[in-house]
């Protein structure tokens, strides 16, 4: 079940990718395709749907990493929701087209920072040497700090 889960939670994030560049696009463009229902409500069921599996699998990870107790956890929400305000920024906030592109600089930034924090330790829970170990907990502190 954890697996399934697991599996569930990474095609989210690439689902919710996606829909996040289908929309800048059609919102670079000024198309009217982008108040399109499936593009508005879409995004949102994938969110729920994507917090969900990452309580679950907080819940019941086999390697008891628990938000507050681990900041890897604390990490990883800190940049979701730092990857969803970029994702707002670059489609709702921003009206000049150099913000949006900002946002969507930031949103990918963001995703690639969360998806490295998760990687990263894979390779600190399989043991990687000392100085990738140092990167990660440095990446942790960084994020930590930012939140």
């Amino acid at each position: 079940m954890y697996l399934i889960v697991k599996h569930t939670h990474l095609t989210l994030i690439a689902l919710t990718f996606i829909f996040f560049l289908i929309n800048f696009v059609l919102t670079l463009k000024g198309s009217d395709k982008v108040n399109n229902k499936i593009l508005k409500i879409g995004p949102h069921i994938l969110y729920t749907l994507f917090v969900c599996t990452f309580i679950y699998l907080v819940m019941v990870n086999p390697l008891n990493l628990y938000p507050i107790t681990n900041g890897w956890a604390s990490s990883k929400l800190a940049g979701f929701v730092f990857y969803v305000l970029s994702i707002t920024l670059a489609l709702k906030w921003a009206k000049k087209t150099i913000w949006r592109v900002a946002g969507f600089v930031s949103a990918v930034f963001w995703l690639a920072m969360t998806g490295r924090l998760a990687f990263a330790h894979h390779l600190k829970v399989k043991g990687a040497n000392e100085h990738t170990t140092s990167l990660i907990e440095y990446g942790q502190t960084v994020l930590s700090a930012i939140c």
